[in-house]
């Protein structure tokens, strides 16, 4: 076995797909032994790590009912902490007739719950192609029936639906609202026509929305897209993780009360797992009740994630929007252009250069960390074969000049 294994790690390390573990000391601005390194990989989106007051607030303010280290069994087994149903409540309370249900994490919670939702008879699930790793593990270990429609492309996933409708009697769509990876929206308003009208077809069409990378970062109260449309309500299944912009861990699924007493008894992730502890539980309540309030840092997110598409057009895109050759990063030539097919995607605070082979992504990343920024490359299995980029993650304390600093090495690097 050990020879296996050994022969698959070589496998990815000939492939430059090989990952390591790398050790930092904070969150904005990492620590090496050369010193501070401007932190372009973390979902911190609104900073809240760095953020000294607000922890001894949150200490200073505990009760000590919910001063716990650990739950010590699954809410199921013993007696439930007080402290999950508050803020399962109080985050039910933000949308109008739905509930909510607190799990260990975003991937945790995603695997429950569709592993649940595959039980029921003759549903199939059409899941966007971009969706997150955790969504299609869900499916594939439930044996779900489902089928990937391309990447936010409407018509595709209406001819899916053609396709299957008369076949099954509950559909369920799936997607991501913000996209980690391409750092674009889904077409919200869309899913929730075609899922009107199929529904007045007589279909059973529902709509399972994650919204990790929007929830505290978008929307005015920082509760994602949906809610900030007024969208919230026509989707059945909303997707907060607490791990991100929350700044703490965990997960919850906003949605109608039967699938939350559906979960509680069908969600063996929920079943079997011992939940989180009642203080990480606590401050997740805390920072929610803060969230609300940070519009000026949600604004202060937006600005410098426009400034630095702004800045970037500038320098390397001409009045059509095309790359200007000559001033492309890593290229040495026209035909070095063409093979590479470089993009740039990204609506809101995740931006990705998209550059092709897992070596230039790599060697990129590397001439950054040189200059004291560290955007880590991203690679398969995380993004498909041939697509390996730069994932710059924004946060609202990011200062326009490290963003000039960031697109002037970009314009200047070669290899």
């Amino acid at each position: 076995m050990k020879k296996q294994i050994e022969n698959i790690l070589n496998a990815l390390k000939n492939d430059d797909n090989y990952r390591i573990l790398k050790q930092f000391l904070d969150s904005k601005d990492l620590q090496d032994s050369n010193g501070k390194i401007l932190n372009l990989s973390s979902n911190d989106y609104l900073n809240l790590s760095s953020n000294k007051l607000l922890k001894q607030e949150f200490l200073d303010s505990i009760d000590s009912k919910d001063l716990y280290f650990s739950s010590s069994s699954s809410r199921i087994l013993n007696n439930d902490f007080s402290i999950f149903e508050r803020l399962e409540s109080f985050l039910a309370s933000k949308f109008e007739n739905k509930d909510a249900l607190v799990f260990n994490s975003g991937y945790h919670l995603n695997i429950s719950c569709l592993q649940a939702l595959v039980t029921l008879q003759n549903t199939i699930f059409l899941c966007d192609k971009f969706a997150h790793a955790s969504i299609i593990d869900g499916l594939k270990l439930g044996r779900a029936n489902f089928k990937r429609y391309a990447h936010n492309d409407i018509n595709d996933l209406q001819n899916l639906l053609e396709s299957h409708a008369t076949k099954h009697d509950n559909i369920v769509i799936l997607s991501e609202e913000l996209f980690s990876m391409d750092g674009d929206f889904a077409p919200l308003q869309d899913l929730i026509n075609l899922k009107n009208e199929y529904q007045k077809r007589g279909k059973n069409v529902l709509l399972y929305i994650d919204c990790a990378h929007s929830v505290g970062a978008v929307g005015r109260d920082g509760l994602g897209l949906a809610q900030d449309l007024g969208l919230a309500k026509d989707i059945d299944f909303l997707i907060f993780t607490f791990g991100k912009a929350i700044n703490s861990i965990g997960a919850c699924v906003i949605c109608d009360r039967i699938y939350k007493v559906f979960f509680i008894n069908k969600a063996r992730g929920f079943i079997f797992s011992t939940a989180l502890p009642p203080i990480n539980v606590a401050y997740t309540l805390f920072i929610f009740k803060k969230i609300l309030n940070m519009r000026s840092e949600r604004k202060k997110l937006s600005e410098i994630s426009n400034f630095f598409r702004e800045k970037f057009g500038e320098i390397f895109l001409d009045s059509k929007g095309e790359f200007i050759e000559s001033n492309l990063p890593l290229l040495d030539s026209k035909s070095d252009f063409l093979e590479s097919k470089i993009t740039l995607k990204g609506d809101a605070h995740i931006i990705s250069l998209i550059l092709g082979e897992n070596k230039k992504a790599l060697n990129l990343s590397k001439i950054l960390l040189n200059h004291g920024i560290f955007a880590p490359a991203i690679k398969e299995p995380s993004v498909p074969r041939n697509t390996a980029r730069l994932r710059i993650s924004l946060h609202c304390d990011i200062r326009r000049e490290q963003i000039l600093k960031l697109l002037e090495i970009l314009k200047d690097s070669r290899f």
